[in-house]
């Protein structure tokens, strides 16, 4: 479904959304982003500006298939409904009224609600704690009864460029709960897991995407800190011996996308190439700094230097 005769609509083209209609663009895939305002989207995707919650009688082109990834416009359980149910209620209003696409609905394991060191596969039934979460699971319900092929993915915790929270707080020393399991997946893998659901024939209908190391947290801001060449910080965790938190087994998704497609299969090298990236970065930084500052110097010598005769 990603050659280059597809036609992919990336509703509520964000982040993730632009990573994968980036993608999908290499092999000359026709990528379209749905956002409110689509203007500032990069050239290969091509730009649709829509409110999917309010699209009037908008119609959207003839697709082979659509990947949603929303972002709530606030953190409480009305924003969350607002956007999700709302807007997969405007997408299909919006789309062609004959039109049977591949829909990919991306949700989030927060619908699995929390555990004490228990491993959780897609058999696992939901419980979600949050009212968030609960509003996530009433989204993947509302998709299932409005488009026929469809595909849930629900990503663990999401780092990448942009979602460096956690090196944060490790360089500022916040403490953290050591104990806590902590269940990753980097973004630019999640578009790879997103491209093969596109792009396998009949692929399962719920799928958890993780990486290969559901870590505890102390685990993780030792590395960080290590990298960084700071303290680790201080373990908040509560009295006791065992994990906290979910365990995600990751078999469904790693059979479907093998180790050697992940270009991050662990924390270890999503965080170093993170850190690298950054390093880099504040190495050009310091080069423009630098050479702005001799040409400023240049500048100012050649202004005092008595002219020659």
């Amino acid at each position: 479904m990603t050659d280059s005769a597809a036609t992919v609509l990336l509703a509520g083209c964000g982040d993730v959304g632009t990573a994968l209609g980036l993608r999908l663009a290499e092999p000359g895939v026709r990528a379209v982003g749905v956002r409110r305002r689509a203007d500032a989207l990069p050239g290969p995707i091509e730009p649709v500006s829509l409110d999917l919650t309010d699209p009037g009688d908008a119609v959207l082109p003839a697709v082979d298939a659509v990947v949603i990834t929303l972002t709530a416009d606030g953190r409480d359980a009305a924003a969350y409904e607002r956007t999700y149910l709302g807007a997969l209620r405007g997408l299909r209003r919006a789309l062609p009224s004959d039109a049977a696409p591949r829909v990919v609905l991306v949700s989030s394991t927060g619908v699995l609600g929390g555990a004490d060191g228990e491993v959780v596969t897609e058999a696992t039934p939901p419980a979600p704690q949050r009212t968030t979460a609960h509003v996530l699971l009433a989204a993947e319900e509302l998709a299932a009864e409005l488009f026929p092929d469809l595909v849930i993915v629900r990503p663990a915790g999401i780092y990448g460029p942009g979602r460096t929270s956690l090196i944060e707080r490790v360089r500022t020393g916040a403490p953290v709960t050591h104990r806590r399991v902590t269940n990753r997946i980097h973004r630019d893998d999640l578009v790879t897991v997103l491209t093969a659901v596109l792009d396998a024939p009949e692929p399962p209908r719920l799928l958890h995407a993780v990486d290969h190391d559901a870590a505890r947290l102390g685990d993780v801001v030792t590395h960080l800190a290590g990298r960084l060449g700071v303290a680790v910080p201080q373990d908040n965790s509560p009295a006791g011996d065992g994990p906290l938190g979910k365990i995600i087994d990751g078999a469904l998704v790693h059979s479907l996308v093998p180790r050697s497609r992940w270009r991050y299969p662990t924390f270890r090298e999503g965080y170093d190439a993170l850190l690298g990236a950054a390093a880099s970065s504040s190495e050009d930084r310091d080069v423009a700094e630098r050479d702005g500052e001799t040409r400023r110097d240049a500048s100012s010598d050649a202004s005092t230097e008595p002219r020659g005769t």
